[in-house]
């Protein structure tokens, strides 16, 4: 037996819990693997995220190739008054302009920590293979630390 079809913006509604006009409204139902809620149209069986969606119903349609940003950086927030449309950049360059943007320890892959990266720097005149030996590193990155051009933040 198949499942009954519930109207997607009825479905939606049921998963969002509605605050104040200027509150979050966060997402209660799944979320996708980059942590943003998740709803599947059962009637065109089409699956958006929940910040879409309400973007949509509250505004109409997404210009071809815009994001819809968040102003409170809450991924899960459906609230129609914190969304925008912007373009890739403009995402990129809202989260550099609130310094959300993973860097030096903040991100996931970093081999590094702060502490080591002030050691380095204040090691230039050594031998640069033995601090690669005793980082594990590359020597591209030992003269990327020295210069700058990563970790620029510390």
């Amino acid at each position: 037996m198949a499942r009954p079809i519930i109207d997607p913006v009825k479905k939606f509604w049921s998963r969002v819990d509605k605050k104040g006009d200027n509150e979050c409204w966060n997402w209660l139902g799944s979320f996708d693997k980059d942590g943003y809620g998740q709803i599947r149209d059962g009637i065109r069986k089409i699956q958006d995220r929940g910040h879409k969606f309400s973007y949509k119903l509250h505004f109409g349609k997404i210009p071809q190739g815009m994001c819809v940003c968040h102003t409170c950086d809450n991924r899960a927030c459906t609230n129609p008054n914190h969304l925008f449309i912007g373009t890739h950049k403009d995402n990129i360059q809202d989260k550099m302009n609130k310094n959300r943007q993973a860097k030096g320890e903040m991100q996931g892959h970093h081999k590094l920590t702060n502490e080591q990266i002030d050691s380095i720097r204040s090691r230039m005149n050594e031998n640069y293979k033995e601090l690669c030996q005793e980082f594990n590193v590359v020597p591209s990155t030992i003269y990327r630390i020295w210069r700058k051009d990563s970790w620029k933040h510390i």
